[in-house]
């Protein structure tokens, strides 16, 4: 701690100009004249005092140089004296006693004699204010010499009064290096050149290169052959020569070295509520269960907002999604919207009271956050992206804890247990029993009756009363009229073909009557942009091929997929399908295929045979002949066929006169 008087001469920095103290004026007020341009400037001594430990200002010199001495040196002066050796403490207290003894008899620093004689008085006792225990302990001597006495008291006035420069030098001295310059020259070049890199070899493997090189200095008459040899214990004292953040800078990278040596100061810059929201994803540590079946369904995927300037959280979204743009976007619609009727249903005891779009969104460097759909929410909604810098978490810190948070407020049932060493944790399928309807019931108490709630060891405040005072003292929140933009944007697109039947997607039909009109202003079947949103499957979103306007489009099914979403509908598709599947479906309808197929074979040959009978009559064609006769027994009514021999011409002629003759057509 230095100290300063004001007596003219004395001087300071304000910004890049200096001044003077030229005179003291009435009031308490100091003239001080610019050193540059001859300027005045008054100031008063209370508004100097302020401007000095806010560090506004800072004092270049302490005292006058007329009444310095040529033999003055700079002062190596220390914070506090508590952080001196106790000896040390002793002997300042010790000399600045016998310098204030005599300063107080009326003495100057060049009255040897005057000063010799009060010594002989004083006969080994200590002067005013120096505890003789203390002496006694740190065995110092209480009788200086005259010339010792006069020395303290010469620095003690040139430094201007201030004690710290009676501190021995003994304080501030180091040994001097034994090494002769040229090994110390060497020793340091292979620090940095060999040490100090990415392959990280150890001080022994330098050590050795060290010496070797030293060994060809002996070779070429450099060095003496005593000298050619480095100790560890040097070359460790030269390697801690180099700062440690330096170190690691060299051997593992600008990165680590940042993560490591990281600080924080400011702390977070958000002064209000909806100044900056925080956004980021986790997978929940527990496993929950079918509400219907009771199967395990596994670990669901949570994705967190939260107000950077109380703590509070604005929204939440649990799906079994993977953190993707749908889950980050759901989550944020929810945090914008006022969420009156959500706590009502749920019979909270208190209010969800976040709600309007931030000025900030703070996100990591997930591939969602850096889509153009995503930015594209941010340009609809007038807000800022802010990407924290890569594997740098803790620069949006309150929702990373808020994750922790809810993780370890999570029941133990089906609780994912984290890998340790020589154990292996229970699977969490067995005891799980939790049901996905419960979790979120349970995730939305936490989030509106618990964490808000909670005491802050450090400011001593709630995120609730943070939030609600914020809240209540600022303008009102933004609010989007419509979320039909958003849910177009978040919503994944596909090209599908519109016809008659409208569109079919995932074996679901979507048709209107506008979309018809359109499609007879276009063609009869074309190509179109569709947007589906996967949550809910009770609607489409069609971009007209002209205009590029979106059109809504309602499912043909609404009695089926009112609320539903896409997992649902591929889990009801194959639940079904495993259903046919335990019925032998399949089986059975090709059996009955190939039934069919024997049967039109079986009546083809049957229709051919009666083809061939040529005395069959007309009227037993009827189908009221052939099903009233179906439970009549058959009677054979084919009439005997007669048996033809075969017959030539010769024969013919060979037969008698007698015999009845045949004409050959």
């Amino acid at each position: 701690m230095s100290t300063y008087t004001l007596t003219i001469g004395l001087v300071i920095r304000e910004g890049l100009r200096t001044w003077r103290l030229d005179r003291t004026l009435p009031d308490s007020q100091l003239s001080f004249l610019d050193q540059s341009t001859g300027a005045l400037k008054t100031i008063s001594v209370a508004k100097l005092q302020r401007d000095l430990e806010a560090d506004r200002i800072q004092v270049v010199q302490e005292y006058p140089v007329a009444l310095s001495s040529a033999t003055d040196s700079k002062l190596r002066l220390v914070k506090t004296v508590e952080s001196l050796p106790i000896r040390e403490q002793v002997g300042l207290r010790l000399r600045l006693g016998f310098v204030k003894h005599m300063l107080r008899r009326g003495l100057r620093k060049g009255m040897r004699g005057a000063i010799q004689a009060e010594l002989d008085s004083l006969d080994g006792q200590l002067p005013f204010g120096v505890p003789p225990a203390d002496v006694a302990n740190a065995r110092i001597s209480t009788k200086p010499r005259a010339s010792a006495v006069m020395a303290w008291m010469r620095i003690f006035d040139a430094s201007g009064g201030n004690p710290m420069s009676l501190i021995s030098g003994i304080c501030f001295r180091k040994m001097p290096r034994r090494l002769i310059p040229l090994v110390e020259e060497i020793a340091r070049r292979k620090i940095r050149d060999y040490y100090c890199t990415r392959q990280r070899p150890s001080a022994d493997k330098t050590k050795v290169l060290i010496n070797r090189e030293l060994e060809q200095q002996v070779s070429k008459g450099r060095i003496e052959p005593e000298n050619a040899e480095i100790s560890t214990s040097t070359l460790r004292r030269l390697i801690l020569d180099v700062s440690p953040y330096d170190r690691c800078v060299a051997r593992y990278g600008p990165n680590y070295a940042r993560n490591k040596w990281r600080y924080s100061l400011g702390g977070i810059d958000a002064a209000r509520p909806l100044a900056r929201y925080e956004i980021d994803h986790t997978i929940l540590d527990i496993v929950v269960v079918d509400d219907l079946t009771g199967l395990p369904m596994g670990r669901p995927t949570i994705t967190v907002v939260v107000d950077a300037f109380s703590g509070y959280i604005a929204g939440f979204y649990v799906s079994f999604w993977s953190a993707g743009l749908a889950s980050a976007l759901s989550a944020f619609k929810v945090a914008i919207r006022p969420k009156d009727p959500l706590w009502e249903i749920a019979g909270l005891k208190n209010k969800w009271l976040s709600c309007g779009i931030p000025d900030l969104m703070v996100v990591d460097n997930g591939l969602e956050f850096h889509s153009l759909r995503f930015h594209s929410v941010a340009a609809h909604l007038a807000t800022d992206v802010l990407h924290c810098a890569v594997r740098q978490p803790w620069l949006k810190p309150l929702v990373e804890r808020v994750i922790g948070e809810i993780n370890r407020s999570l029941s133990h049932h089906g609780r994912v247990e984290k890998q340790l060493t020589n154990y292996i944790p229970d699977k969490p399928e067995k005891s799980a029993c939790i049901t996905f309807s419960a979790l979120c019931k349970g995730l939305l108490k936490f989030v509106v009756d618990v964490h808000p709630f909670e005491i802050n060891e450090r400011r001593l405040d709630r995120a609730y009363d943070l939030y609600a005072e914020g809240f209540a003292t600022q303008l009102p929140p933004r609010l989007p009229t419509s979320m039909d933009a958003l849910d177009i944007i978040m919503a994944d697109s596909k090209t599908l073909t519109v016809g008659n039947e409208g569109v079919l997607h995932q074996y679901l039909r979507y048709n209107s009557p506008e979309l018809q009109e359109m499609r007879r202003g276009i063609a009869l079947t074309f190509q179109a942009e569709i947007k589906v949103n996967h949550e809910d499957l009770d609607q489409i979103w069609l971009k007209n091929p002209r205009d590029n306007a979106w059109m809504r489009v309602p499912s043909c099914y609404p009695q089926y997929t009112a609320g539903l979403s896409t997992v649902q509908h591929k889990a009801i598709r194959a639940r079904k399908k495993s259903t046919l599947n335990h019925r032998n479906a399949e089986e059975v309808l090709i059996q009955s295929k190939l039934e069919l197929i024997d049967l039109w074979n079986t009546s083809a040959r049957a229709g051919k045979r009666a083809k061939r009978q040529e005395l069959l009559a007309l009227e037993g064609l009827a189908s009221t002949r052939v099903f009233s006769a179906a439970g009549k027994p058959k009677q054979d009514n084919t009439p005997e066929v007669q048996r033809q021999i075969p017959i030539s011409k010769d024969d013919l002629l060979a037969i008698p006169k007698e015999y009845e003759t045949y004409a050959f057509d």
